[in-house]
């Protein structure tokens, strides 16, 4: 028995795990491909991976819980398990993106609310990258900024909190919108709550997971390798900001992207509009067609008698 469940996870697990055969050419050439990809994958690494264990690495900091050093050994440990589970997960990304190039596709609606093992892979990757991350973002980037020291330290913790404690509300809207409550809500795209929602997660939750998030990452995972310390702060420091930097260029590429996109919205928008108010006229025409018909009917009807 335990012989057939090994065979079963090594199909559903393992197998084709170093298969990176391309299922689908590209019409544009390899080279164009490659370079998209490669940006695409050393993002993701600093942000999964890299992310990952630093999520959990500065959060457990933020929340006071490595002051012992035993503490600090045991938040060592888990933030390199957490690491190299995101790295396996990684791999497997990595590997769909350059086969199919796109990333996995999403559960189908039907079937969200019974596929439990999705639900949970899902989630709870968010809890550790968004709500985690978002704690460990702050704490981290202070530090490699050089803004928190042990003056402050008390305000930046309390900010630390606060941010996690706005992604882990948001985190729950999310499980929310995955099980299909709420649908009204999140239906119209066009409605004034998604735009401030969209605006929301471009300028506020993009900056702090993807820009801040990068430099604490590199710092993090700096000092989770021992490769950090007192004596290569000054080592370390430089890397982190270059890397936040690169990451607040990618942001704000984003950002002109997101403009642009909602300048499309909004065109349709008001395209939909004049369409419909244009249908209200020729409505309107029509009627009134009728109604001068049926009057010349009645008053030639009364003129005859």
């Amino acid at each position: 028995m335990m012989k057939e469940y090994f065979r079963r996870y090594h199909r559903r697990c393992c197998h084709g795990c170093c298969d990176w055969h391309r299922h689908r050419e590209s019409e544009s050439g390899t080279a164009p491909v490659v370079a998209s990809y490669l940006r695409v994958v050393a993002a993701k690494f600093v942000l999964e991976v890299m992310g990952a264990a630093g999520a959990v690495w500065g959060s457990s900091d933020a929340l006071s819980l490595r002051e012992a050093p035993r503490a600090e050994e045991a938040a060592r440990l888990a933030a390199m398990l957490t690491g190299g589970i995101f790295f396996v997960r990684y791999w497997w990304r990595a590997k769909h993106r350059w086969q199919h190039q796109r990333d996995y596709s999403p559960t189908k609606t039907n079937h969200r609310r019974t596929r439990r093992l999705a639900f949970f892979q899902i989630h709870a990757s968010k809890l550790v990258l968004e709500v985690l991350g978002g704690m460990g973002a702050i704490w981290g980037c202070s530090e490699a900024l050089m803004l928190r020291h042990s003056n402050n330290e008390i305000q930046w913790r309390m900010a630390a909190t606060a941010v996690g404690s706005m992604f882990l509300v948001r985190w729950t809207f999310q499980m929310a919108a995955y099980c299909l409550y709420l649908e009204a809500f999140w239906s119209d795209p066009s409605s004034i709550h998604m735009a401030i929602l969209r605006c929301y997660e471009v300028l506020i939750v993009k900056l702090i997971l993807e820009v801040a998030g990068a430099v604490g990452a590199v710092w993090g995972c700096s000092e989770i390798l021992t490769l950090r310390n007192s004596e290569t702060n000054k080592i370390w420091r430089p890397i982190a900001v270059v890397v936040g930097a690169i990451f607040l260029v990618r942001w704000s590429h984003q950002l002109m992207n997101f403009v642009g996109s909602e300048r499309k919205i909004a065109s349709r928008q008001l395209l939909q509009v004049d369409e419909a108010r244009s249908d209200e006229v020729e409505d309107l025409s029509i009627a009134d067609l009728h109604l001068k018909e049926t009057t010349d009917t009645l008053l030639d009807e009364n003129t005859s008698m």
